[in-house]
């Protein structure tokens, strides 16, 4: 099971996500090593944790208050042996395409755009084929269920992210939903992100077929030097 580290960027700096209360969420502070930084952040994290996969929120694209294009740019030149999951409030098909082009223009590849159904606008769901190519999230903000009557539908497997926002912050895994949830989208690869609270709730989640884990604040508390955040 992949263990995927989750960076939510606002305003270009790295901010710890509770609840889904974004307009709650600040920048993470540390007594040393600056870890609001992205690059100082990731850095950090790959001195203690041999990971190959970072996810991005740019939570400025998702809200529609600014981009930080450039900045997430400059972390897949700057990590080339990661693949980057970069959710950047993508709404229709020719959003994810030209974000592609743009990094494709650098010769930056190393990255799946992430589509979210917090922010999709088009429900027909074999336009967006293309999500063989991506990873598709699925978000647990109340529209779930007629989201998941959709995607078990279609007939293409995809990367499939179940975002409990509610749970972000080390808020406890909803397993019961989970497994729920994932026996009727087997047939996809199912990631789970929101909750973990502790080590051995991975070990949980891999017996129940998850292909992959985003955490953060299991992380957090692993770094050296300690983390407050104001």
């Amino acid at each position: 099971m992949e263990t995927i580290l989750a960076v939510d960027l606002m305003k270009g700096k790295v901010v710890r996500a509770f609840a889904g209360f974004r307009q709650n969420y600040k920048p993470i502070k540390s007594f040393k090593g600056n870890l609001h930084n992205p690059c100082n952040f990731i850095k950090k994290v790959l001195n203690y944790f041999p990971l190959s996969k970072i996810y991005i929120a740019d939570l400025d694209s998702i809200q529609n208050s600014g981009s930080n294009f450039s900045i997430i740019s400059k972390l897949l030149t700057k990590f080339q042996n990661l693949t980057f999951l970069i959710d950047s409030g993508f709404d229709y098909p020719r959003s994810i395409e030209s974000f592609s082009k743009k990094l494709k223009k650098k010769k930056i590849n190393n990255f799946f755009p992430v589509v979210g159904t917090e922010k999709i606008r088009n429900y027909n769901f074999q336009s967006y084929k293309f999500l063989t190519d991506c990873y598709f999230s699925l978000d647990f903000n109340g529209s779930e269920k007629k989201w998941i009557r959709v995607i078990k539908k279609n007939k293409f497997k995809v990367n499939l992210i179940l975002m409990f926002l509610k749970n972000t912050g080390g808020r406890g895994v909803r397993f019961k939903e989970l497994k729920s949830v994932s026996q009727k989208l087997s047939s996809n690869n199912i990631f789970y992100a929101g909750g973990v609270k502790y080590w051995n709730q991975l070990n949980s989640l891999r017996i129940i077929g998850v292909k992959g884990v985003l955490i953060s604040t299991l992380i957090l508390r692993e770094i050296r030097g300690p983390i407050k955040v104001p």
